[in-house]
């Protein structure tokens, strides 16, 4: 099942810290929403050559699977 990234907004993390909450819409017209830590939206933001949140609407998902993978793994 294929899925892209359709809204992005900011949000109130732990300890103030913010986190993009990033909306993904499968194919079967369900959605999904993933809160990211700012290490992976920096991650997500260069994998993606966005300039801005807005940028990343209209990105697989797979964006945020590699971004999550690099983040976990330390980069």
């Amino acid at each position: 099942m294929s899925a892209t990234i359709s809204r992005v907004s900011l949000g109130a993390a732990h300890e103030g810290h913010a986190e993009l909450l990033v909306t993904l819409s499968y194919d079967d017209g369900g959605q999904s929403q993933i809160p990211l830590d700012p290490k992976t939206c920096d991650l997500l933001m260069t994998r993606c050559a966005a300039a801005s949140i807005d940028d990343l609407v209209g990105q697989d998902w797979t964006h945020i699977r590699d971004a999550l993978t690099e983040s976990f793994n330390g980069a």
